[in-house]
């Protein structure tokens, strides 16, 4: 049986318990995961997030889901300097905030990848475009869906994945954008410098978009070769508060933008490293994640969208 398509809806039959197992990411394919809400790793109380929260990682997430609190969860802390709000500290001891980053992983397996003997591997993050509690699956829906093809379709092909899940902002930082720019820039870097096999693809709906490309951009310098490629759904920019000005020049970019809804949505880029593609002329289920009758995609609707969805597999797969 492919245990990657076991739907643990059904039970599990441990010295006579009957247990549940849920799905708690999202992902058909990797459907459990370890939540972090960032702002709560400043676990030393100094407002920020760095170096000195790593210094007891019984304290971290266990970000690999691997059983243990160690080195390896304190690697994503320390190459970060997050400055945070004061309110932080209310926040979580308070459990007022969600989770804004999700590591994925199977039901009997970790987050991690094994490089030896000619393995591949494909780290595919997905950035939403409004998040503020992944344990609410309807929030980044369709980011969700395209990283679970993504997985499936690379698994098909017999590469091994990993798959996280994040917002475009870290609550209560000092500014929420940027912050999460540089989590996710340091995250992916972990990822490159941990598995030598593994290459990426970044995927960014709305908002999310600009924070995929701000990695990209500060990463290719090293680690060009490293991307399969950065992929924009309807890529916003207007109220983004963070970085506007990095952009890949050199990794691939998959621009999939609409023009359907005036005033918001995606456009054309001019270089010589994107793709672009217009769906305005695609359909969409007409209450996005809730379905409903399929009509011409919409900002909100696009990323929920079958034909946007097969075409961005498609168009990585052919990269991989």
């Amino acid at each position: 049986m492919d245990t990657r398509n076991f739907v643990l809806s059904a039970v599990l039959l441990l010295g006579g318990l009957v247990l549940v197992a849920c799905n708690t990411s999202g992902l058909s394919e990797k459907p459990r995961g370890t939540f972090s809400q960032l702002a709560c790793l400043d676990v030393n109380g100094d407002s920020r997030i760095n170096t000195d929260d790593a210094s007891d990682p019984s304290k971290l997430p266990d970000f690999d889901a691997d059983g243990k609190h160690d080195g390896d969860d304190a690697e994503f802390v320390k190459g970060v300097d997050i400055p945070l709000n004061p309110i932080a500290k209310d926040t979580c001891n308070q459990d007022l905030g969600g989770p804004e980053f999700l590591v994925t992983h199977d039901y009997f397996a970790s987050a991690n990848v094994d490089c030896g003997g000619g393995e591949q591997a494909v780290l595919i993050m997905g950035v939403g475009g409004g998040v503020d509690n992944l344990k609410n699956k309807d929030q980044a829906a369709g980011v969700r869906k395209i990283v679970d093809s993504l997985i499936s379709a690379n698994e098909d092909e017999d590469r091994q994945t990993i798959g996280v899940i994040a917002g475009p902002a870290i609550t209560d930082a000092e500014n929420a954008a940027t912050a999460m720019e540089d989590w996710l820039t340091n995250a992916v870097r972990v990822y490159l410098d941990r598995f030598p096999c593994a290459r990426a693809v970044l995927v960014g709906f709305s908002h999310g978009g600009v924070s995929v490309d701000v990695v990209a951009a500060k990463l290719e310098g090293e680690y060009a070769d490293r991307f399969i490629a950065v992929v924009h759904v309807d890529r916003i920019d207007g109220s983004y508060g963070g970085d506007l000005v990095s952009f890949p020049s050199v990794v691939p970019v998959l621009n999939v933008y609409q023009t359907n809804e005036v005033g918001l949505s995606g456009r054309p880029y001019d270089q010589s490293n994107v793709v672009n593609f217009d769906a305005s002329g695609e359909k969409g289920p007409k209450n996005g994640e809730d379905g409903g009758p399929l009509e011409p995609v919409r900002h909100t609707t696009m990323d929920n969208s079958e034909s946007v969805r097969k075409w961005i597999v498609d168009q990585v797969m052919q990269r991989s």
